[in-house]
């Protein structure tokens, strides 16, 4: 196994380790059409977000590594002579935006931080279904998020598995659910 972390893998594992579990063990939810239509909107949002900011300049899906860190994101846009990582979401922005979201954004920064050896003060996340971008400062506290989630990931890298724990609003519709055995016990009526 690699011994960086991707933050697509922060990410999951802050919104439900044991689909985190899954995915590095092999079990990875197949590529769905919201996915590939994702990727064919993220460009064309990428370069809106770009003018938007004021972008000198924008790098489409480089390979970011460092920190012990590794991924694609969604791109990296130069503002005021520092790169700042954007990541597009297909969705609506939640009320509040999930840590989960936060947690990878901030892996992405860090990992820019140290791949182009220059100081990252925040990244960028982009919901498509409402157009708004929300700014995510690095702090130090998501920092340390970021650190600790990571360690938690190299534990599964070990060896470690997490007990899944049921969550009324997640498990639903989770494509994992087959594996942690949270599936409805009632048949649907057609």
């Amino acid at each position: 196994m690699s011994t960086c972390i991707n933050p697509s893998l922060i990410r999951q594992y802050l919104y439900c380790p044991a689909a985190a579990y899954y995915i590095m063990t092999g079990a990875a939810e197949p590529p769905t059409e919201r996915m590939r239509t994702g990727k064919e909107v993220q460009r064309e949002a990428v370069e809106a977000v770009a003018k938007a900011l004021g972008a000198e300049k924008i790098e489409h899906s480089p390979r970011l590594e460092g920190g012990g860190l590794c991924g694609v994101v969604d791109a990296v846009l130069w503002l005021r002579g520092r790169p700042a990582p954007l990541e597009v979401k297909l969705a609506k922005p939640p009320r509040k935006i999930p840590v989960h979201h936060k947690a990878q954004a901030a892996a992405y920064a860090v990992a820019a931080q140290h791949h182009y050896g220059k100081a990252v003060a925040s990244a960028y996340i982009y919901y498509t279904e409402t157009g708004e971008v929300k700014y995510i400062a690095l702090t130090r506290d998501l920092v340390e998020l970021v650190k600790h989630t990571a360690q938690q990931i190299r534990k599964i890298q070990n060896g470690w598995t997490p007990t899944p724990a049921y969550h009324p609003a997640k498990c639903p519709s989770c494509w994992y659910r087959k594996y942690c055995g949270f599936t409805s016990p009632h048949v649907e009526k057609i």
